[in-house]
C-alpha cells in the first residue's frame, strides 16, 4: 500500500463507488451480528456479517457481484446470460436469479465435480429456476472459460445475444465483484461505528473476488483489521497475486491511488481438504457448533471450512483471547441438502 496515501471516509467512498454502474438486486444492509455464545465458547468476540441475508434466491455474496457484473445487460440488447461454475455453484444459482429479475433467459455449463447432476441443493434450483443446463465432465474449474466460450459460440450461431460472465476467470467481472465487496466494507464500517467496535481480524472464505473486495475496501477505509481469506479451492494459478490484481485494478477503476502486493494478502489453501466440493470432519465440526450455539447454519464446503479455519487459528495463537473478529457468512445454504449423507453419517468422511 502507497506510505502517503490518505484514508478515505465512508461517504468519500460510497461517493466513488456510485459513480460505476449498478442494478439493484440484494436487500442490503446485511446483519453485523454479535454472537455471544459462540464468543464465550471460543474466547473472542465474534461478528458475524450475514450475507446470507442477501435476499436473492436464498442469498449469498455473489449477489452484490452481480448487481455490478449484471449492470452490463442495462447498456446493450442482450437476451440472455451465459455463466459455469460447478454443478452445486453458489454463483451460478444467483446468476439465474439475477437474470429472471431482469428479464433474461439463463444458461450454464457445469462442470460434474463430487455430486454432479444430484437433483438437490443448488443444482434443484437451477431447475426451479428455469436454467438451461449443460453438465460437462471434470472438476478443474480452471477448464470452465473453455467451456464457456464454445457455447457462447453455439448460442450466437442460433441466433441469441449472451453477455458471457467468466466469473472468478474473467479480468472485468473479477474486478466489478471486487468493487461490490470495497462497498461492503463501507457497510461493516458503519455498523462497527454504530457498534462501538474495530476488528482485530475479518474472516472471510472465498476464491478471489470477494477477498479482494475485503482487502480493497478495508484499505481505503484506513482499517488496521488483518484480512484472512480461506481457499475453498486448490488453485493452479498463483491465488494470492490474482487477489493484488483484482484490488490494483479496483483501485484504477475508482480512482484511487493505492498498489497491492502478493505480500500484502493473506489467504489459507490448508482447510480445502481432499479437494474443492468435498467436506472435511474439521468443517463439519465447525458447521455444528456455530448452529448448536447460535442458529447459524454454515454450508458444507465454503463456509464451514472457514469457520474451522478461525478456530485452528484461534488454537495456535493467530487470534488472541478477547479479540475482535468479523466472521465474513457468504451464504451457500442450499447446499446442505446435497451433501445430507457427509453430515449426517460418515464421521470421518
Amino acid at each position: 500500500m502507497n506510505s502517503n496515501f490518505t484514508p478515505l471516509s465512508a461517504s468519500e467512498l460510497v461517493e466513488k463507488i456510485s459513480k460505476i454502474p449498478k442494478v439493484d438486486l440484494a436487500q442490503l444492509p446485511t446483519p453485523l451480528e454479535f454472537a455471544p455464545n459462540i464468543s464465550k465458547e471460543l474466547n473472542i468476540n465474534l461478528y458475524v456479517k450475514r450475507d446470507d441475508c442477501t435476499g436473492l434466491a436464498f442469498g449469498g455474496n455473489k449477489t452484490r457481484h452481480l448487481e455490478f457484473i449484471m449492470a452490463k445487460t442495462l447498456s446493450d440488447n442482450y437476451d440472455c446470460i451465459l455463466t459455469g461454475a460447478s454443478s452445486q455453484s453458489n454463483f451460478c444459482r444467483q446468476a439465474v436469479a439475477a437474470a429472471n429479475k431482469l428479464n433474461l433467459e439463463s444458461y450454464l455449463v457445469l462442470m460434474h465435480g463430487v455430486k454432479g447432476k444430484l437433483m438437490q441443493g443448488n443444482f434443484l434450483l437451477y431447475n426451479i429456476l428455469g436454467a438451461n443446463v449443460d453438465v460437462v465432465e471434470g472438476e478443474d474449474l480452471e477448464q470452465i472459460p473453455k467451456h464457456l466460450d464454445k457455447k457462447y459460440n453455439q448460442l450466437i450461431e442460433n441466433g441469441k445475444k449472451p453477455l458471457l460472465i467468466y466469473g472468478g476467470f474473467g479480468k472485468e467481472d473479477t474486478t466489478l465483484a471486487g468493487i461490490s465487496y470495497a462497498n461492503a466494507m463501507v457497510e461493516i464500517d458503519l455498523q462497527m461505528k454504530e457498534q462501538n467496535f474495530l476488528a482485530d481480524h475479518l474472516f472471510v472464505t472465498a476464491a478471489n473476488m470477494t477477498q479482494a473486495g475485503c482487502e480493497l475496501g478495508a484499505k481505503i477505509l484506513g482499517w488496521p483489521t488483518r484480512i484472512q481469506g480461506v481457499s475453498p479451492v486448490y488453485w493452479e494459478m498463483d491465488i494470492k497475486k490474482d487477489i493484488a490484481r483484482i484490488c490494483n485494478e479496483g483501485a484504477k477503476m475508482l480512482d484511487i491511488n493505492l498498489t497491492f502486493t502478493d505480500d500484502m494478502i493473506n489467504h489459507d489453501n490448508n482447510y480445502v481438504g481432499k479437494k474443492y466440493g468435498a467436506a472435511t470432519e474439521d468443517g463439519i465440526k465447525a458447521m455444528r457448533l456455530l448452529a448448536n450455539k447460535e442458529g447459524i447454519i454454515l454450508d458444507p464446503v465454503y463456509t464451514s471450512k472457514g469457520f474451522a479455519a478461525l478456530i485452528n487459528y484461534i488454537e495456535k495463537g493467530i487470534i488472541k483471547k478477547g479479540e475482535k473478529v468479523i466472521f465474513m457468512f457468504t451464504g451457500g445454504s442450499p447446499a446442505v441438502f446435497a451433501y445430507n449423507e457427509e453430515i449426517t453419517n460418515n464421521p470421518s468422511l
